[in-house]
C-alpha cells in the first residue's frame, strides 16, 4: 500500500518544475515588452524635444550669421538706413515744349499794302521799339488825306470863331442903342412936363413904356445875337477838331507815322513802321521786301524764350493725381528742369483720353528750343506714415525667405530675414525683421548673398 502513495507523491514533485518555467518566461515576454515600449516612448520624446530645441538654434544661428568681406568688396556695396519716408508717389508723361503765349507777339498790320523794307531776320534779338518792317498802303494815304481836309476846315472855324469875337455885326446893336437912347431922353422930358403940370401923366406911362420897349430890344441884340453867331462858331470848330483827332486816332493805330506842328508834308504819307512791342527773338518771318499781304495777315512772330511751356498729356485715369501747384520734373535732352503745373484743361481729347497740363519754366541761356520733347515726371512729396522701408536692391531671397543684410557695430553684415510688401517707386515696405534708422546694404547686396551661398555650399573663395 505504501508503494502507490510514493509513487503518486514522486508524480507531484515531477509536475512542478515545468509549471514554474512558464511563469517565468511569460515574466520574461512581459518585462521586455516594457522595456521596449519604454525605449520606443522615451525615443520618441526625446526625438520631439531635439526638434524644439533645434529650430530656434537654427533661426538664432540665421540671424547672428555674419558676413565678413575684405575692403574691395565693401566699396561695391552702398549702405542706406531704414526709412520711414513714404516713397514719392510718381507717374511719367511725355509733352512738348512751347513758347509762353504770354509772351508771344505777332506783328500784324491792320491794312493791306506792300512791303518796302524788313530790318530783322529769323533767331534776331529784338527790344522794345526795335524797327521790324516798313510798308506803304493806300489806304494809310486816303486817311493822310482825309486828316488834311480836316485840319484845314479846323483852322477856318478858329478864324471864324476870332473874327465873330472881335469883330462882330453891330448893327442891330447900334440901332437898338439910338432908340433906347432916344426913349430914355423922351422919358426925362415928360417927367419934367407932368412935374410942372404942363402935360398929362397919361404921357408919362407912354414915354416910360417906350423906354422899357427900347431896353429890351437893345438887350436882345446886344446878347442873343452876338451869342449865336459866337455859339455856332464855336460849335463848329470843335466838330473840326474832333473829326482831325478821330483822324489821328486811326492812324495811329495803325502806326502810321504823324507830321508834327510846323513838319509839312515832307514824309511819307502812304507809309508804316511796325516796331517791336516786347523783347524777344524772331521765331517766324512770313514775307520779304516787295511782297503784298492782305489786312490781317501776321509777317513776323517774336517770342519772349525766357520763360517756356511744358505742355504734358496726361492720361485721364491719371487726373486725380495732377492739379495746379503739383511739381514737376522735366527732362529734356538730357537736361533736368523743374517747375509747377499752372493750368490744367478742363476738356479731354477725345481721340486720346488726354488732358493738356501746362508747366512754365524758366529758360536761362534760351538752352531750350521751342518744339523739343519732352518727358514730364509728376510727383507727390514724401511723408511719414509710420511704415518702414528700404531699398529694392536691399532685399534678396534665401531658401525661399526674404532677406537683408543688416551693417552691424562690428562692421560685418548680418543676415535678418524680413516679412515684406510689394515694392513701391523702388522702396520695399518692411512689416516685420527691421528697426528704423538700422543700416542695411541696398546696391550691392547680391555679393553678400553670393558669399553666404558660397560658404554654405564649401566654397570660400
Amino acid at each position: 500500500m505504501q508503494a502507490p502513495n510514493d509513487l503518486g507523491s514522486d508524480l507531484s514533485h515531477a509536475q512542478k518544475p515545468p509549471q514554474q518555467a512558464r511563469g517565468w518566461l511569460v515574466a520574461a515576454v512581459v518585462i521586455t515588452v516594457a522595456i521596449l515600449l519604454s525605449a520606443l516612448l522615451w525615443w520618441h520624446l526625446s526625438s520631439q524635444n531635439t526638434t524644439k530645441t533645434k529650430e530656434p538654434q537654427a533661426e538664432s544661428s540665421e540671424k547672428a550669421a555674419d558676413v565678413a568681406l575684405d575692403a574691395k568688396n565693401m566699396s561695391n556695396i552702398q549702405v542706406l538706413p531704414v526709412t520711414t519716408a513714404r516713397p514719392n508717389d510718381t507717374f511719367t508723361v511725355a509733352a512738348t515744349v512751347e513758347p509762353n503765349q504770354q509772351q508771344l507777339q505777332q506783328i500784324t498790320p491792320l491794312v493791306s499794302g506792300r512791303v518796302s523794307n524788313i530790318y530783322v531776320s529769323l533767331g534776331d534779338h529784338v527790344t522794345p521799339g526795335t524797327l521790324l518792317v516798313r510798308i506803304d498802303s493806300p489806304q494809310v494815304a486816303e486817311l493822310h488825306g482825309k486828316l488834311h481836309e480836316a485840319e484845314t476846315r479846323l483852322q477856318l472855324a478858329k478864324m471864324t470863331l476870332a473874327r465873330v469875337q472881335e469883330s462882330a455885326n453891330r448893327v442891330n446893336i447900334l440901332k437898338a442903342k439910338a432908340n433906347l437912347d432916344e426913349a430914355e431922353a423922351t422919358l426925362r422930358r415928360t417927367q419934367q412936363l407932368v412935374t410942372e403940370g404942363l402935360t398929362a401923366k397919361k404921357e408919362l406911362v407912354a414915354a416910360q413904356s417906350q423906354n422899357d420897349r427900347a431896353i429890351a430890344e437893345y438887350n436882345f441884340q446886344k446878347d442873343i445875337s452876338l451869342n449865336r453867331e459866337v455859339s455856332e462858331a464855336k460849335a463848329e470848330l470843335k466838330m473840326a477838331s474832333t473829326e482831325a483827332e478821330h483822324i489821328k486816332d486811326g492812324l495811329r493805330a495803325l502806326d502810321a507815322h504823324l507830321p508834327n506842328e510846323g513838319e509839312g508834308a515832307e514824309h511819307d504819307i502812304s507809309s508804316i513802321e511796325l516796331k517791336s512791342p516786347i523783347s524777344g527773338v524772331v521765331i517766324e518771318r512770313a514775307v520779304n521786301p516787295g511782297a503784298g499781304f492782305e489786312q490781317g495777315k501776321p509777317l513776323l512772330t517774336i517770342a519772349n524764350t525766357s520763360t517756356l511751356w511744358v505742355i504734358a498729356n496726361v492720361p485721364e485715369k491719371q487726373m486725380v493725381r495732377v492739379a495746379v501747384g503739383s511739381p514737376a520734373r522735366i527732362v529734356v535732352n538730357q537736361k533736368i528742369f523743374r517747375g509747377r503745373v499752372n493750368y490744367v484743361d478742363p476738356r479731354l481729347n477725345e481721340d486720346t483720353r488726354t488732358a493738356r497740363v501746362r508747366i512754365e519754366i524758366d529758360n536761362p541761356g534760351n538752352k531750350l528750343q521751342v518744339g523739343s520733347f519732352a518727358q514730364v515726371q509728376f510727383e507727390q512729396p514724401s511723408t511719414e506714415d509710420g511704415s518702414l522701408y528700404v531699398p529694392e536692391s536691399a532685399v534678396q531671397t534665401i531658401d525661399g525667405k526674404s532677406v537683408v543684410f543688416v551693417k552691424e557695430s562690428s562692421g560685418q553684415f548680418a543676415i535678418r530675414k524680413v516679412e515684406v510688401s510689394p515694392a513701391v517707386s523702388g522702396l520695399v515696405p518692411v512689416i516685420s525683421g527691421l528697426k528704423a534708422g538700422e543700416l542695411v546694404a541696398a546696391d550691392g547686396s547680391f555679393i553678400l548673398k553670393s558669399k553666404v551661398l558660397r560658404e554654405r555650399f564649401g566654397d570660400s573663395d
